[in-house]
């Protein structure tokens, strides 16, 4: 167990050494197959990354669910409270290295609604254990986001960007962040933890 950590770590630690190279030659030294520049943001990254990592993460996730302390939730806020100060940052400053000036509502949910489902759906209750406050929270949230989209449309607000957004867009936008928690993933926790169980039966600790 202790040397395949190891060898963990060592690859880690080589990937990590070879983005930062990356990452530096590109910017810092001009290396121009790097195809890093000024003019890739921090927006770029985020639309690269931002589906891989949350896939990544979902077998992780999967497996240490159920060890999700009151610590890990408040690193998690943090994380979400220092990101939407940077955000706010980005467009009032403005800070041009963020690329954030000039994306809408839209361009924002077309980049994150996906991403951010899937690295959340995991700790979410299946839909058969919703209770009374969980109904209430996504009932707000609904109703707050059908006004925000028909407010987007009629008054209209420039800011989100829906103008000339059709039905279809919103189909293609919504369909996989609504199917991954409601029908995939339910079912695809359900087996982790049928195979988990089998496992340490089979196989129980000395």
């Amino acid at each position: 167990m202790g040397r395949r950590r190891n060898v963990r770590l060592v690859t880690f630690g080589a990937v990590l050494l070879a983005l930062l190279v990356y990452v530096w030659g590109g910017y810092a030294e001009g290396w121009q197959w790097t195809g890093l520049s000024d003019a890739v943001t921090l927006w770029d990254w985020l639309e690269a990354l931002a589906l891989p990592v949350a896939v990544g993460m979902v077998p992780l996730l999967l497996r240490h669910r159920g060890r999700m302390h009151a610590r890990h939730k408040r690193v998690v806020v943090l994380v979400l409270l220092a990101f939407s100060a940077l955000v706010a940052a980005g467009y009032l400053v403005p800070l041009p290295w963020t690329g954030f000036t000039g994306n809408t509502l839209w361009d924002w949910l077309s980049l994150a609604l996906l991403p951010l489902v899937i690295a959340t759906s995991t700790l979410w209750p299946p839909p058969e254990r919703l209770n009374g406050p969980h109904l209430t929270v996504v009932c707000i949230w609904a109703v707050a986001a059908v006004l925000v989209v028909i407010a987007g449309y009629t008054v209209p607000w420039a800011w989100t960007g829906f103008t000339g957004n059709t039905a279809w867009d919103w189909v293609k936008l919504l369909l996989l962040p609504v199917l991954l928690p409601t029908l995939v993933l339910p079912r695809l926790v359900g087996y982790f933890e049928a195979s988990v169980a089998v496992d340490r039966r089979d196989h129980p600790r000395r």
